[in-house]
């Protein structure tokens, strides 16, 4: 059965749909639906979101030092959660590389990519399960 995360940015009035893949990291995407619902603040760096802190904790699983785009995926070393926009600050031309490795959990769905565009540098997230 297909696994959903639905994130909502109200100060933005957006929403992202990510449909999770436990294929490369099943440990990880259980331990993020079993930390849900999350409140937590988002960053930009780069063209990759992160949040804060959360309250997820896995260890790295078939862990990737660099991504493909709209990949969402979960970093260990930070607890947190990532969205691959496009490329950080660190990538080489042609390759998205995050900070240090990422489990990678799911892709995301929604059509809407200025999302991006829209977090200045901060905001605040709301992250749910939906089917």
């Amino acid at each position: 059965m297909e696994k959903h995360l639905k994130i909502t940015f109200p100060e933005l009035n957006e929403t992202v749909l990510i449909k999770l893949d436990d294929s490369q990291s099943p440990n990880t995407v259980k331990a993020i639906l079993d930390n849900l619902p999350i409140e937590v603040n988002i960053n930009k760096w780069g063209k990759e979101l992160y949040t804060d802190k959360t309250s997820i904790r896995a260890q790295e699983e078939n862990a990737k030092s660099e991504v493909n785009l709209l990949d969402v995926a979960f970093w260990p070393e930070g607890s947190a959660l990532c969205l691959f926009y496009g490329p950080t600050p660190i990538s080489k031309p042609d390759k998205i590389e995050p900070y240090s490795p990422v489990n990678i959990v799911g892709r995301i769905m929604t059509e809407q990519r200025d999302i991006i565009n829209k977090v200045k540098a901060t905001a605040k997230i709301i992250i749910k399960q939906t089917t």
